[in-house]
């Protein structure tokens, strides 16, 4: 009588351990097939500026509005498939022909200005990507004034190596095309780790360095990795689709995925018409002959 007690014990316990196997192995399925890759969608610009992207050629309702459309248009092209969050993506420093009374060659923008988008992204669940264009800084030296918006989870940080020039001031910036050297880089990734980690910050920090030439970041090789910060190449040359999915290849796809994460950006002037679809941007479809090699996470709107 023991021994068939024991018996029916023993295959009960196996039998529940086989089901929790199996359970287990099956919500992780479901789990993973479930997962999607994530998408952020941003809108480029400076408030009130409409010559300078689609973020400043409206108000900020309509702004949102025209956002939450675009999230609408891209889920139903790509079928769901991606976890689509919006950006609001400003430009905070602006690069100018004129010196200004700091001889940066850059025109910023007010406290007040600024925390009126972190607070209205934040209420509607956008991030919020504060862009830099270097004048005579180095990248570093132009994040060091915004590193405490970093405090508010939804902010980002972006720089923008074209409109960097030398310290000589000898010509403004975009009369040539600017560049940054990877150990440049470096520092400015260092003072942005060092800064969350002294402010006890734990979630991960976009920097996306804007690009549409190789010469653009020198030195590409000694480009570091940090655990708490996202880097992005952002490609954002403008013209024919076909052009800048090479471009974007060239850059990033064929040797840069080690470093960083894939950006593209589209330009509702200056590329050529019909502009690229979501499935082409993503790599789903070709553009002509070109196909996007590795899938951006940012998708950029100027």
């Amino acid at each position: 009588m023991k021994k068939l007690i024991f018996i029916t014990i023993f295959f009960t316990i196996l039998n529940n351990s086989l089901n929790a196997t199996t359970t287990t192995k099956d919500l992780k399925e479901i789990t993973d097939y479930s997962k999607k890759d994530k998408l952020l969608i941003g809108y480029y610009g400076r408030p009130n500026a409409a010559s300078l992207g689609i973020l400043g050629e409206s108000n900020i309702d309509e702004v949102i509005n025209k956002m939450k459309q675009k999230e609408k248009y891209f889920n139903k092209e790509l079928e769901n498939n991606f976890d689509i969050e919006l950006a609001f993506h400003i430009i905070h420093s602006l690069a100018t022909k004129d010196a200004g009374r700091r001889n940066d060659y850059l025109l910023g923008m007010s406290e007040e200005s600024v925390m009126k988008y972190i607070n209205r992204a934040k209420k509607e669940g956008f991030s919020i990507i504060i862009d830099l264009q270097l004048g005579t800084y180095t990248p570093a030296e132009a994040i060091k004034p915004v590193l405490k918006y970093l405090k508010y989870e939804n902010v980002h940080l972006a720089i923008d190596p074209e409109f960097k020039i030398p310290k000589h001031r000898k010509y403004p910036p975009g009369k040539y095309i600017g560049h940054i050297y990877g150990n440049e880089l470096n520092e400015a990734q260092e003072l942005i780790s060092n800064y969350l980690k002294q402010n006890n910050i734990l979630e991960k920090k976009n920097l996306i360095v804007h690009m549409f030439h190789e010469r653009m970041l020198r030195d590409k090789e000694a480009v570091q990795n940090y655990d708490n910060i996202n880097l992005i190449y952002n490609i954002d040359g403008h013209g024919k689709g076909e052009v800048k999915v090479k471009i974007y290849n060239s850059l990033y796809a064929n040797s840069q995925t080690n470093k960083a994460i894939g950006g593209f950006k589209i330009f509702y002037n200056n590329d050529k018409k019909p502009l690229m679809t979501p499935k082409q941007i993503m790599g789903l479809e070709p553009v002509g002959t070109q196909k996007i090699m590795v899938k951006p996470y940012y998708i950029n709107f100027h």
